[in-house]
């Protein structure tokens, strides 16, 4: 019961470490940031205010990207209405502070600090192409931690390794995805809401795929989920739908 509780007392202590980190980015970006944009990208630049780099702007615009991701996982939706399950299953059982920081926290201050704040910055000194390509890594890397918590656990290292290799190269496709969106759409509320739901759904269960009774259903609709995400978003995640600011530098 005390180690459960000291683990609890530091996920409160993380909690706290991603709310002050949140904080303090805007500021870093007001007093350096904006300024450095400006001087790389054009004058009309300088015009921008913090929330419009932040991304502080048109919630409307979360619809557009959160469609997509529901599409992407369309395979595992199904897969939870044919074997009755909620979406939240995953979470049975968990004390609410890990609920919080899973499905509020964690997206609010993660994607205000990597999208918010510091996608600018690397916009500003590298361009669209490369901030989509390099950012998402920085976010894949920022959940390494995790391994430790399996380590902790007596977790064999292969298993570790294999964990912690899937873990980061979906949080970096995620990143990559979400990354577009906020340069896209300008609005960082898009990225959150998709994070959001990824958090809520998990990766997908494929080894429960066969317990399931409709094994090609479900398979076809991961392939179709998959194919249909693909195709959409470089057709709907464009500048000519979004005001964005990011495609006017």
């Amino acid at each position: 019961s005390s180690g459960i509780n000291a683990e609890y007392g530091v996920v409160k202590q993380r909690i706290f470490s991603a709310v002050v980190v949140t904080i303090l980015s805007p500021l870093y970006l007001l007093l350096w940031g904006t300024q450095h944009a400006a001087h790389h990208t054009t004058q009309h630049a300088a015009q921008h205010s913090l929330a419009l780099w932040i991304g502080l702007r048109d919630p409307l615009s979360a619809v557009f990207p959160l469609l997509l991701v529901i599409l992407l996982f369309l395979g595992p939706l199904c897969q939870h209405l044919v074997l009755r399950e909620s979406i939240f299953s995953d979470y049975d059982g968990c004390k609410d502070v890990l609920i919080f920081r899973n499905l509020i926290v964690a997206p609010i201050t993660e994607e205000v600090v990597f999208r918010g704040c510091l996608a600018p910055l690397v916009f500003s000194a590298l361009g669209w192409n490369i901030t989509v390509a390099t950012l998402p890594l920085f976010f894949g890397v920022a959940h390494i931690h995790h391994a430790c918590g399996l380590y902790r656990q007596g977790q064999p290292l292969l298993r570790i390794a294999a964990s912690l290799l899937l873990q980061t190269c979906f949080t970096s496709a995620f990143g990559c995805f979400s990354t577009l969106a906020f340069l896209t759409t300008g609005s960082v509320f898009g990225p959150i809401v998709c994070h959001m739901f990824c958090n809520c759904m998990g990766l997908p269960d494929i080894a429960s795929i066969p317990h399931t009774g409709y094994p090609k259903s479900i398979w076809f609709a991961h392939v179709l989920g998959l194919g249909g995400f693909l195709l959409l978003t470089p057709n709907i995640l464009t500048c000519d739908r979004f005001s964005s600011i990011y495609c006017t530098l």
